[in-house]
């Protein structure tokens, strides 16, 4: 898992900020889902799945020089703040909103 990390990170850190970001967005999802695969395979909790991925995080910026601690970093903000949405949208209603939703203001490009 520690070689998987280094090598997102590695990848994160050849790009501009916008690009980062996305990427960032996308490994961490990426590190969720291969978690929770993980998990499911040893029968083991959300908890332990969260630990695994925050340990390999935490591993590697340890092992990373200075130059990588930032994209390492943001992986690590990116996988917190998709375990952040995933508790949201557990605890979220299952109805649709729909005057809500029609209240939200319409994007510039459907005017």
């Amino acid at each position: 898992m520690k070689n998987i990390i280094i090598s997102m990170i590695a990848k994160i850190s050849k790009m501009d900020a916008e690009a980062k970001l996305l990427t960032a967005q996308v490994e961490a999802q990426s590190l969720l889902l291969s978690a929770m695969l993980l998990a499911v395979g040893k029968e083991g909790g959300l908890e332990q799945i969260v630990e695994s991925v925050k340990k390999a995080i935490n591993t590697a910026l340890e092992a990373s020089d200075n130059l990588l601690k930032s994209d390492t970093e943001l992986l690590l903000t990116q996988f917190n703040e998709l375990l952040l949405l995933t508790q949201l949208l557990a605890k979220a209603d299952t109805e649709i909103d729909v005057k809500a939703l029609r209240e939200l203001p319409s994007a510039p490009d459907s005017q």
